[in-house]
């Protein structure tokens, strides 16, 4: 008996051990997803007018962007977009802001698309400090703004911290990596194998500008009590405001007047409206 008991207890071992590898190892491609139907030579088709741009980065890096023009623009927001696809996804995705009267720019991640690169969470950063500079070109800067969702939220948090935009948006953030991935991850001691820790919390704790979070409360990749807990961890600090919406989930918030409605007020407050670059 005592040795059958040994036996189970040594299964159960080497399985939590081989899940704890498997995390450890694999932790990148499940944070990073580039799959979607891009290849070499896929169109971007956009309804708006838009040109395709090159930035060279650090070490060995090179970022692809895109930069939508709105028909009336009062500014421009620079999106952060999700872990899951690349500007073939994501264009049609940002190109809606356009309807609120600003010019978009968007770049994908290094190994999405046409972006490639060493990747690490540094080199994240440096690359949304790039994309920022860029803007800062064609822009003053109180007419941008950072706009993160979900895993972008990492990049505009922390650039949010360092600059001085006209306003920031996050759609469905989180307070740090480690709590998404325990969410995920329950019985995995994530904290000790996580490379990419993205302090959400920390970050926007430098950031001047006013800030909006959009979340919803059926929210299953980022739950709901993350945005939450970023939205308390600053909003002594910093003007902010945060939207919830009733019945969203991670993907679906632009089915909701509510979030609309939000986004709408909240650029009519922060920039003049259809005043130009």
């Amino acid at each position: 008996m005592v040795i059958v008991v040994l036996n189970i207890l040594f299964t159960l071992s080497a399985i939590y051990l081989l899940a704890c590898a498997f995390y450890f190892f694999f932790q990148e491609r499940l944070i990073f997803v580039p799959i979607g139907n891009w290849h070499p030579g896929t169109p971007i088709l956009l309804g708006s007018e838009f040109t395709e741009h090159t930035l060279d980065s650090n070490e060995a890096g090179s970022i692809h962007a895109l930069h939508i023009k709105a028909r009336k623009s009062r500014g421009c927001i620079l999106y952060f977009h999700g872990n899951t696809g690349s500007l073939v996804r994501w264009g049609p995705i940002a190109e809606e802001l356009t309807s609120y009267d600003f010019d978009v720019f968007l770049a994908d991640y290094r190994g999405y698309g046409r972006s490639f690169g060493p990747r690490t969470e540094e080199l994240l950063y440096a690359d949304a400090l790039l994309c920022y500079k860029r803007l800062l070109s064609m822009y003053s800067e109180e007419k941008i703004c950072i706009y993160g969702r979900s895993l972008g939220s990492g990049m505009a948090c922390w650039l949010a911290g360092r600059t001085n935009p006209g306003a920031i948006v996050l759609e469905t953030p989180f307070n740090n990596m480690v709590e998404v991935a325990k969410y995920h991850s329950r019985i995995i001691p994530v904290k000790l194998f996580l490379k990419y820790t993205f302090r959400n919390d920390i970050h926007l704790r430098g950031a001047k500008s006013p800030i909006l979070i959009a979340h919803g409360t059926k929210d299953r990749i980022v739950p709901y009590k993350l945005g939450l807990k970023l939205y308390h961890s600053v909003k002594e600090l910093v003007e902010i405001e945060m939207i919830t919406i009733p019945g969203g989930r991670h993907g679906n918030l632009n089915g909701f007047p509510v979030f609309h409605q939000g986004l709408q007020r909240f650029f009519n407050k922060h920039f003049l409206e259809q005043s130009g670059n």
